[in-house]
């Protein structure tokens, strides 16, 4: 009996760890950059917080700017539609077995038009699953939402970087190889 005493406790703490899970997924998988140092000047059209804007992109608004930044973002936020009623009849409920799920999507997008054409277009999404129980309800969907913003905005950027050579060009197609800075 004594023997069995560390399986159930660890079994029970398992379950309870279980309902405590929050997934996040963003693509396009990229590899994460510690100090993105590439920055393009231009017109930006946006209309949020500048702390999700990407800071590969520096407002220059004079008329005569060769690009223009526009970037959205879109949050979809979702709900299992399993009845709150229907976890109070299970028995593993008080286990802390999970009794529902959240969902969080945020899309963001970055276009990049020279003159009225879309010349390149940066995009990624960030998702969450966030599974409930009766003990723990994880973080709130502000908080996911801040957290998918953030890394949207990280994403576009390292995609940026990536591609720093190519946009560079568009600015100063003479330009064969990008120096650190802004442009």
């Amino acid at each position: 009996m004594g023997r069995k005493i560390p399986y159930v406790v660890l079994s029970v703490c398992f379950c309870f760890l279980i309902g405590c899970m929050t997934r996040m997924v963003v693509t396009p998988e990229v590899n994460s950059i510690e100090n993105v140092d590439f920055k393009l000047k231009g017109n930006v059209i946006y209309d949020g917080n500048a702390e999700y804007l990407p800071g590969t992109i520096t407002n220059d608004p004079v008329p005569e700017a060769v690009l223009t930044f526009q970037y959205t973002y879109n949050v979809v936020y979702g709900r299992d539609n399993m009845p709150q009623l229907l976890p109070l009849w299970s028995p593993l409920t008080g286990l802390g077995f999970p009794i529902g799920e959240d969902t969080l999507v945020v899309i963001g997008k970055l276009d990049v038009l020279k003159g009225r054409e879309v010349i390149k277009s940066y995009s990624s999404t960030c998702g969450f699953e966030k599974t409930r129980s009766l003990f723990f309800e994880g973080k709130s969907f502000s908080e996911l939402r801040k957290n998918g913003l953030i890394a949207v905005r990280d994403n576009i950027e390292v995609q940026m970087y990536q591609d720093r050579n190519s946009l560079s060009q568009l600015i100063n197609p003479s330009i064969s190889q990008t120096t650190k800075g802004e442009l």
